[in-house]
């Protein structure tokens, strides 16, 4: 008894439709250092930035963010343009230079572009929007100057709305490293300023 042609050539039409569909490219973000003019500066700085370090759960192109407290989601064909923690320390380090008048470069630990009057490690803790969708970046970090104590910090920010959306995200993202790169710059001020 033969088989029917028909069925087996309609299953093989469909299956091969639809591994020929389309799948719409993911959309993708970066964060955006601020672009006001830089602040003036008693004498030249160079500042080692880094290592710059972030969660792991964060540290990848996808973007995350706290459906509770014990749970994360990603978002749907939303990425970013890089990895989370490359992003930010490109953006802090040109939010850092602009707020200082300083020349800022990032370092990963031993890596160098020369030497620096100060080393600024920083350790981010979140980064990101909460159960209410309010975005959340709490971060330490640590003041090095040769032949000194070491100044730490910390600070928490907090975003006074929920987001509507990632581009709405990505927005409050930016604006938050920003105002770490302030609180960073008055770190490294009074690091500057002591005599010790």
């Amino acid at each position: 008894m033969r088989t029917p042609r028909l069925p087996l050539l309609a299953l093989t039409a469909v299956l091969a439709g639809a591994g020929c569909a389309t799948v719409p490219p993911p959309t993708l973000y970066v964060l955006k250092a601020t672009d006001p003019a830089p602040s003036p500066v008693p004498a030249p700085l160079v500042v080692a930035l880094g290592p710059v370090t972030v969660p792991d759960y964060l540290d990848r192109t996808d973007i995350v963010h706290r459906a509770s407290d014990n749970r994360l989601a990603v978002a749907d064909n939303e990425r970013w343009a890089e990895s989370l923690r490359a992003g930010l320390q490109r953006v802090l380090a040109a939010d850092l230079a602009r707020r200082l008048g300083a020349t800022v470069w990032v370092t990963s630990g031993s890596e160098r572009a020369g030497p620096a009057d100060l080393e600024v490690p920083v350790d981010l803790e979140t980064f990101e929007p909460d159960a209410t969708g309010r975005v959340v970046l709490t971060a330490s970090w640590e003041v090095r100057r040769p032949g000194l104590r070491s100044l730490h910090d910390r600070s928490r920010h907090i975003g006074t709305a929920p987001v509507t959306g990632t581009e709405d995200q990505v927005r409050i993202m930016s604006e938050q490293v920003d105002e770490l790169a302030a609180d960073l710059a008055i770190t490294i001020s009074a690091a500057r300023a002591r005599k010790e």
